[in-house]
């Protein structure tokens, strides 16, 4: 007679307790199912208490062993739900780092499987990523939080993302505004940082970037294009409506948040770029990327940065333009690519 095994329950009563009546031994038991002879004889005291007893006996000893097991995270439960609270965003590596200083001396893993009964993620329907070559490209954005400084109150900040597509190293940094102009000095900062220039960048279809659209086609902004152009990047431009088409970089914006912002407190605007700086060499840079396997930075010494455009000589001159919307405007349209 064939038996199929759908769960522990088969096992336990048409298996192991089917070959004991036969007269097996718990040691040819153990050997036959390859489990310890001690599961054998919980297997069997289960049995035998479920005979005598029925069920209802199998579920309050359960719930007896669960309300005696303790964790190293139990003292901790009410700084974990008070940070959650405060900070609904956080990631579980920087709950983590909360708790460490706190006195926590347990894992990340089982805090990490708390936090996921806490709050459980909503289901995403999955998206395709494709993966790019070293130094082929990298993915630009902005995204605006209202921080609340300590020295100067509340405002808005907008935070500047460049990533490199291969390796995912990650460069950010905080404006108080995002005009053409620190749209330029961020992308130089970003290239120094990378210390080249991928062949080519996804833009997202804002003012500073695109004019307008013709025909379903962007015409680039002269002057950015001027920009870009001196340093040998193609600017791709995401078709409208398409946000996930960079998700590489709309992604880290999530990271950002729950592993910067979230758990920290800044004196102002200065004190919060400073931080990022640490942030990005001390976390960004080394933390093992989900994606990759790989701390972004190893792979960007070992891969990436040997393939990305070296940076001119002559930075672009960024010098604040007196050029008038309506010329720029009047300009002839620029060749640009589209991804869909």
């Amino acid at each position: 007679m064939s038996v199929i095994i759908q769960n522990r329950e088969d096992l336990e009563q048409r298996l192991v307790i089917m070959k004991t009546q036969e007269g097996w031994s718990i040691r040819a038991l153990s050997r036959h199912f390859g489990i310890s002879r001690n599961m054998v004889r919980r297997i069997l005291r289960k049995h035998d208490k479920r005979r005598d007893h029925g069920h209802d006996i199998l579920l309050a000893d359960r719930q007896v062993r669960k309300e005696k097991r303790t964790s190293k995270l139990d003292p901790y439960e009410q700084t974990l739900k008070g940070l959650l609270e405060k900070y609904p965003r956080i990631t579980g590596q920087r709950l983590f780092e909360e708790l460490c200083d706190a006195g926590y001396s347990g894992g990340v893993s089982i805090l990490r499987d708390r936090l996921r009964q806490l709050r459980p993620g909503p289901k995403k329907t999955p998206i395709i990523r494709f993966e790019t070559e070293a130094g082929l490209q990298g993915q630009m954005d902005w995204s605006p939080y209202t921080i609340k400084f300590i020295k100067t109150g509340k405002a808005t900040v907008e935070c500047f993302s460049y990533i490199l597509g291969f390796s995912r190293r990650h460069y950010i940094d905080f404006t108080p505004r995002r005009d053409f102009f620190t749209l330029i000095r961020r992308h130089q900062d970003a290239f120094s940082h990378f210390m080249g220039v991928p062949l080519q960048c996804l833009y997202d279809s804002e003012k500073t970037v695109v004019l307008r659209w013709e025909a379903g086609r962007p015409v680039i902004n002269p002057a950015f294009s001027a920009f870009i152009t001196h340093y040998c990047c193609r600017p791709i431009i995401c078709r409208r409506g398409r946000a996930e088409t960079k998700g590489k970089v709309e992604r880290p914006f999530q990271y950002v948040e729950g592993n910067l912002l979230c758990g920290r407190e800044f004196q102002d605007i200065d004190d919060l770029r400073a931080c990022a700086r640490w942030w990005l060499r001390q976390k960004s840079d080394t933390h093992v990327h989900e994606t990759t396997g790989r701390p972004p930075l190893e792979l960007f010494l070992e891969q990436e940065l040997a393939a990305l455009t070296p940076l001119p000589l002559h930075p672009y001159d960024c010098a604040e333009d007196v050029r008038k919307p309506s010329a720029a405007a009047m300009s002839p349209p620029q060749r640009c690519f589209v991804n869909s």
